[in-house]
C-alpha cells in the first residue's frame, strides 16, 4: 500500500531573493520521492493580516503548518518581513 503523499506549503514574497534556489532545490527533493511530497505555493501577500504565516520569514517551508526547520509560529500582531 503506498504511503500518504506529504504535502508541504511553500511561502513567499514579492521580490523575496532566495525563493528561486529554495524552490529549486524543493521541486529537486519533490520528484525525488516518487510523487509522495507535494506542495503549494503560497504568496504572503495573498493572505489575511490575521493569518501567521505573514509572520514568517520568505522563503519558508511548513509542513503540518510548522516550519520545516523547527522555527516557532510567529505570534500575534503578525508584520510579513519588508
Amino acid at each position: 500500500m503506498p504511503s500518504k503523499p506529504i504535502q508541504l506549503v511553500f511561502l513567499t514574497r514579492d521580490s523575496c531573493a532566495n525563493t528561486p534556489v529554495l524552490l529549486d532545490n524543493l521541486k529537486s527533493a519533490a520528484e525525488s520521492f516518487d510523487s509522495n511530497i507535494g506542495y503549494k505555493v503560497i504568496n504572503q501577500g495573498s493572505l489575511a493580516a490575521t493569518d501567521a504565516r505573514t509572520g514568517y520569514a520568505t522563503p519558508t517551508i511548513l509542513f503540518n503548518n510548522r516550519d520545516l526547520f523547527g522555527l516557532r509560529e510567529p505570534l500575534p500582531p503578525f508584520s510579513a518581513p519588508g
